[in-house]
């Protein structure tokens, strides 16, 4: 046996792609996908007799493949047996990205701007190695073009990310955390909505399907940094993303909403927006009206009044961005500065008159639209809370609030193509308002 291919099983189709060209381009050469086993044999030990054999070991790395023990068992069995071991990045994953001990050998960004001159400088160092000829007329270009994944295309489905303990929010309420089931049952067919409660969701190529993704702040639970670059790219790559924080944000609450959220230029504050007659007392679960005519025109807004909303935090967003839903002429509460403790890296609140108030935060953000130059072809929007339809569904009362979530839900999945401020259009074009 001469090379082997280590790779996950989501990625046995990259696998059997790559032994298909590198037999096409170094005929002769006996290429080992374990993918590819005949049903009914030794697995493990067929994996051995092949690594036993193997002169190269092909690694295959993936932002999620890089994770996985069994990639590196392989990648390690093959360099204690003085095999060659070549990682060949692609999916994203760039070689300065690579973990130990992996970024210890020379290896293949296939998504690098030289990747044909790699990949033809890899199939010559390798045919010489196994002492076969390359073949005669060897294109490295369409060989690089065989094996880059297309882009997905995506379809009008709608991600409610549930992976990071979102679900474990209070479950008195009614959240979008628990759609469709919690919507009316006329309008549960409307979108197309799928919970996606493993990890995997979220690295696996399958992600780039969806349309729209739905983001709450994770509780009590934290987003790795794999999946933070997966969910980058995929807003790059044409996603939508709506982030929805809660209050006194990430601190508060375990989470790293807010890792993700810089990426495009969105930054969640540590703070909860009360009514007018909020006290020093937190004001969780109070009802505050929000006037959408006091900021930014946006597609999400216009021609609305007034929306109820509760446990919002601020957020800021840099320059180029889109504040299309503000403080106006709530309080802004923050933990005093003396009343603060940590616990394990999470603020906790004593209660009591523990807050500062700022009655001149009417500026402040708590709905934005990232800069497009920081989302690539995709867009991702913000709202500093999940509580849009309100405890036991209450806000489904108010006519603005159901309009701002079919909105929303239009936009995920597409039903509504336009974007930002710059793009905004009347309620008609969205189908009118609905009751």
């Amino acid at each position: 046996m001469s090379i082997f291919v280590s790779h996950i099983a989501e990625e046995a189709h990259v696998a059997r792609n790559l032994k298909e060209q590198l037999e096409r381009t170094i005929p002769g050469a006996k290429v080992f996908v374990s993918s590819g086993l005949t049903k009914g044999l030794p697995w493990l030990a067929a994996v051995e007799h092949a690594l036993r054999k193997a002169r190269v070991v092909l690694v295959l790395c993936s932002p999620r493949s890089v994770a996985r023990s069994w990639v590196n068992f392989e990648s390690g069995a093959g360099w204690s047996r003085k095999a060659r071991v070549i990682p060949i990045c692609h999916d994203g994953l760039r070689l300065e990205d690579l973990p130990l001990p992996l970024n210890m050998f020379q290896g293949v960004d296939l998504g690098s701007d030289n990747a044909h001159e790699d990949l033809d400088g890899l199939i010559r160092d390798m045919a010489e190695s196994l002492r076969l000829p390359a073949a005669p007329r060897f294109d490295p270009r369409k060989m690089l073009q065989a094996l880059v994944q297309q882009p997905a295309q995506h379809t009008a489905g709608i991600g409610i990310v549930l992976n990071h303990q979102q679900d474990q929010w209070d479950r008195t309420q009614c959240s979008p955390f628990e759609f469709p089931d919690s919507l009316p049952p006329k309008l549960r067919g409307r979108w197309p909505i799928k919970p996606l409660r493993r990890h995997a969701d979220l690295l696996s190529a399958r992600l780039h399907e969806l349309s729209g993704l739905i983001l709450g702040a994770p509780w009590r639970s934290q987003m790795d940094p794999r999946t933070i670059t997966a969910l980058v790219r995929w807003v790059h790559g044409g996603g939508r993303l709506l982030m929805l924080g809660y209050e006194l944000g990430d601190r508060h609450h375990g989470g790293n909403l807010g890792e993700l959220a810089v990426h495009f230029g969105i930054h969640l504050e540590t703070d909860i927006v009360g009514p007018q007659n909020t006290d020093a007392t937190k004001p969780y679960g109070a009802r505050v009206d929000f006037a959408p005519g006091r900021a930014e025109r946006h597609f999400l807004t216009e021609d609305l009044k007034k929306l109820w909303l509760a446990n919002v935090q601020t957020l800021r967003v840099d320059p180029g961005g889109t504040e299309w839903l503000r403080v106006g002429n709530n309080i802004v509460c923050r933990p005093k500065h003396d009343s603060v403790k940590y616990e394990q890296g999470t603020l906790t609140q004593p209660g009591g008159q523990s807050f500062d108030l700022n009655r001149n935060a009417g500026w402040l953000p708590v709905g934005v639209e990232a800069p497009a130059g920081l989302c690539g072809r995709g867009c991702v929007l913000a709202l500093g809370t999940w509580e849009i339809v309100g405890k036991h569904g209450a806000f489904w009362k108010h006519a603005d609030n159901r309009e701002l979530l079919f909105r929303l839900l239009d936009w995920l999945s597409r039903a509504g193509e336009r974007t930002g401020h710059r793009q905004s259009r009347s309620h008609r074009s969205l189908g009118g308002r609905r009751s």
